[in-house]
């Protein structure tokens, strides 16, 4: 930070006269009464007879302080939502265009209202005469059609015909109908608790069964393994053709670089 001369000076030589006078911090902290000094190349105003410093404003500096006035033909807002209308447009001619517009909306040609629940059934549905089918349909079941034991589903009734009960099936409907056997060696599921045989409570382990068996040694541990590590036999490793051939890549996905 560079300060002006004359600030620069102002500030030695206060340092230069508290460090010399031998003055404690406290004393230093203390407030000396004096007037702020202005950070300025020239003697600031004075006060006036009020002893208060007066500034003159510039013409620009009053103009921008003026508050922003309002357009010419800008009107405010209405006092109220209701205005008496003038004679002019009481007595103003409409167009043919406005005739039109002002008028309410029609339904359609084909509109009907909504229908009454309550209706008049006409002289020709009084005396109509229903035909055959719709004179069966009207007839309710009987108790023992819709509560009968042998109704599927559906609730329909239907009774195995005598016929049925007397045919006689054939050799290929009486193989289908036998049930499904298992597989010869099927065996069902393992029971949770079993008892182990003699051949297993006497078995004796080999020798590689005991070496896998054995607890890892802490003496086989290295620390200074690094698996990032490379041996010099992958190092020295070449290549066969067809791994050559398996590391090109696809023709169909190599793109061109375009030269600019």
């Amino acid at each position: 930070m560079r300060l002006h001369g004359s600030r620069q000076y102002e500030i030695e030589r206060m340092v230069k006269h508290y460090c010399g006078s031998g003055l404690t911090l406290d004393q230093l902290a203390k407030n000396q009464n004096r007037r702020s000094v202005y950070w300025v190349d020239y003697v600031p105003p004075g006060p006036g007879p009020d002893n208060v410093t007066r500034i003159i404003a510039t013409p620009r500096v009053q103009a921008l302080a003026q508050h922003r006035a309002p357009h010419a033909s800008w009107k405010g807002d209405r006092p109220t939502p209701m205005w008496a209308v003038s004679d002019d447009a009481k007595n103003a001619p409409t167009t043919e265009r406005i005739r039109a517009l002002s008028r309410h909306k029609t339904v359609h040609m084909d509109h009907k209202l909504e229908r009454s629940p309550y209706m008049m059934v006409n002289d020709g549905a009084k005396n109509a005469s229903p035909s055959q089918r719709i004179e069966q349909l009207a007839v309710p079941k009987s108790r023992r059609e819709r509560f009968g034991i042998y109704e599927t589903e559906w609730g329909q009734f239907n009774p195995v015909s005598e016929a049925a009960m007397k045919a006689t099936h054939s050799e290929r409907i009486e193989t289908l109908a036998q049930s499904k056997d298992y597989h010869k060696e099927f065996k069902d599921e393992r029971p949770i608790q079993w008892t182990v045989g003699n051949s297993a409570l006497n078995a004796i382990a080999t020798l590689r069964l005991q070496q896998m068996a054995r607890p890892r040694s802490r003496t086989m541990i290295k620390d200074d393994f690094d698996p990032y590590k490379i041996s010099p036999s992958a190092k020295r490793a070449r290549c066969t053709p067809r791994v050559e051939e398996l590391c090109v890549p696809i023709p169909r996905k190599v793109k061109s670089k375009k030269i600019v």
